[in-house]
């Protein structure tokens, strides 16, 4: 379901059925891992593994996480900020999945960016982020 690459070249990979309920269970639970009875992946099942480039016009918080890690400073400060609140709604029936991202996408353009963010900065972005969410909702 995902793989991290290291320095070294190295990779270390968290494999799975290609369904989102065991990673939302994790999220959801972190840290424990709590039993289900979804099904297993197996390999005899799986004997050649396939991998496709991420349609990030689809998965729109992916482009947004790609674009604040280049960006860097508070950007993915503010991104993180908004997508907690933004899910929080989601769960709680007062905006839609898709906007989500929108929502996302909003904060992250309204929120003062900072190239060289303090601590103190860092507070401050993900405070203004909550709050520009909270208000745009």
């Amino acid at each position: 379901h995902s793989i991290v690459q290291f320095q070294d070249g190295s990779m270390k990979a968290q494999m799975g059925l290609p369904d989102m309920k065991l990673p939302i269970q994790y999220a959801m639970a972190y840290p424990q891992r709590i039993q289900n009875d979804f099904p297993r992946f197996g390999f005899p099942a799986y004997p050649n593994l396939t991998f496709e480039s991420v349609d990030t016009g689809v998965f729109k918080n992916l482009a947004l996480a790609y674009e604040a890690m280049h960006k860097q400073g508070n950007a993915a400060c503010v991104l993180n900020a908004a997508n907690e609140i933004t899910n929080k709604l989601f769960r709680d029936g007062k905006i839609s999945f898709p906007q989500i991202g929108d929502i996302n996408q909003e904060t992250m353009e309204s929120v003062d960016f900072t190239a060289h963010p303090s601590l103190e900065d860092l507070y401050e972005s993900d405070r203004a982020a909550r709050e520009f969410v909270r208000q745009r909702v």
